[in-house]
């Protein structure tokens, strides 16, 4: 029998393509009305950060006020020396600018359209409006809670990488093999320094972004489209997190760590469970038992999301320093995982106000 959670998610997709068919019409339109108020019909406010040669573009929906987590990221990205942007899709409350003013170079309040993508094209927008050319930059989201771990070498990966445009996690339709340009980057952390900033492709494809808030086509025009593009237009990029690395990462590791691995598991198919399950039950761990443990991963991380399926491999060995925050069932029982492993002390604690949002959107 399907699950439930299963079949209403494709009936969403399903509707979200039906509904695409329309706005493919009226979109254009739609964007140029929403320009003709551009910058002067949004509200602006000033923190305290100043503007630095980093700069972080951090797009926020947050209707019931700012939550902790989201002050914890504005305060690490002005550790690590950005200047935050923070676009907001709700309105920015008193109470929260006199909270996150020192960590926040300046707030931008926005129509509540266009996803993550619409964010973006206004945050780069205001960048050249305002002509700040920042050596780095972030683009980010509030989908993910981040950093897990403030001791995180992901954002000093990215700058150190010889790359100019960084994701942090890569996806790979499968079986099509890892390279530089295969697959996108995941929409809710890049880095992009200032050689690509300036370049052709960069500024055409902002330039000729129709936002939507069909999330078909956001997917689609914005998440794919924007790898796509600048993959195609040859720009070096780099996925720092990814399917094959995590694989190589592993297999480094002594038989404890791909236990561990195996037992913080999350599963929605429940064959790989149980094949799991009897994996975990097997009295040898001796170099067969090792391959087939090895092959387990393999086969789930070419059907799930290899960062949502093992979380204890992903964040303990490969060191990705953030959790998606949406509702899908295998996300959830990721969380559950990664909570139990915390609290074994099998992997950093993050701080106590972001740890205590993981846990309740765990249950």
């Amino acid at each position: 029998m399907i699950p439930r959670w299963k079949i209403e998610r494709e009936l969403q997709t399903l509707r979200e393509q039906i509904q695409s068919i329309p706005e493919r019409l009226i979109g254009p339109a739609r964007q140029r009305r929403l320009d003709a108020r551009f910058p002067s019909g949004y509200r602006m406010l000033h923190g305290a950060a100043p503007l630095t040669s980093r700069v972080a573009i951090f797009l926020v929906y947050q209707p019931r006020g700012m939550a902790a987590s989201v002050l914890a990221t504005c305060r690490h990205l002005t550790k690590r020396g950005y200047a935050v942007l923070l676009v907001a899709n709700s309105p920015v409350s008193s109470l929260d600018q006199q909270a996150m003013g020192s960590s926040v170079w300046r707030f931008v309040e926005r129509p509540n359209f266009g996803y993550d993508f619409g964010g973006y094209r206004d945050g780069i927008r205001l960048l050249w409006h305002w002509s700040v050319s920042p050596e780095h930059l972030i683009i980010l989201n509030d989908s993910v809670w981040f950093p897990l771990d403030e001791g995180e070498t992901m954002i000093p990966s990215m700058e150190q990488s010889s790359a100019g445009f960084v994701g942090a996690l890569r996806h790979v339709d499968h079986p099509q093999p890892e390279s530089e340009h295969a697959g996108i980057f995941l929409s809710y952390f890049f880095h992009i320094k200032r050689a690509v900033l300036s370049s052709t492709v960069f500024l055409d494809y902002w330039n000729h972004y129709v936002a939507t808030s069909n999330k078909y086509l956001t997917v689609r025009r914005g998440e794919r489209g924007f790898s796509r593009t600048l993959f195609a237009a040859g720009v070096p990029s780099e996925g720092l997190y990814s399917r094959e690395r995590l694989l190589q990462a592993i297999a480094r590791q002594p038989v404890e760590a791909v236990v561990k691995t195996l037992e913080y598991g999350a599963y929605t198919d429940p064959h790989l469970q149980q094949e799991r399950d009897q994996l975990l039950g097997a009295g040898a761990r001796d170099a067969a038992w090792r391959a087939s443990a090895m092959a387990h991963i393999e086969a789930a991380t070419v059907k799930r999301n290899f960062h949502s399926s093992f979380c204890y491999a992903t964040i303990g060995l490969l060191g990705i320093p953030l959790l998606k925050k949406n509702r899908g069932e295998l996300q959830v029982r990721m969380r559950r995982q990664y909570v139990r492993a915390v609290e074994a002390g099998d992997l950093p604690r993050p701080d106590e106000a972001t740890f205590a949002e993981i846990r309740e959107a765990a249950r």
